[in-house]
């Protein structure tokens, strides 16, 4: 994730993989309230990833999975 910062940070809108995220454990209603607190869509995408980084290795496949339908590349 660390490595991809700056593409994920320009490319990802956080709102597209919320729901995936929280329906996959990954995340809570408190986590997305975080995020959205940031005013920038860059701001967004670099918190989402910084949550994500605390949430353990499991979190990581769930993230990968939530980005396919939108963000195929």
């Amino acid at each position: 994730l660390r490595q991809n910062l700056v593409n994920l940070t320009a490319d990802l809108d956080p709102k597209d993989i919320y729901d995936q995220l929280i329906e996959g454990g990954v995340f809570t209603f408190e986590d997305k309230e975080r995020i959205d607190h940031e005013v920038t869509r860059a701001d967004k995408a670099r918190e989402l990833i910084s949550v994500l980084c605390r949430k353990g290795p499991r979190a990581f496949g769930v993230f990968r999975d939530a980005l396919k339908p939108k963000y195929p590349h």
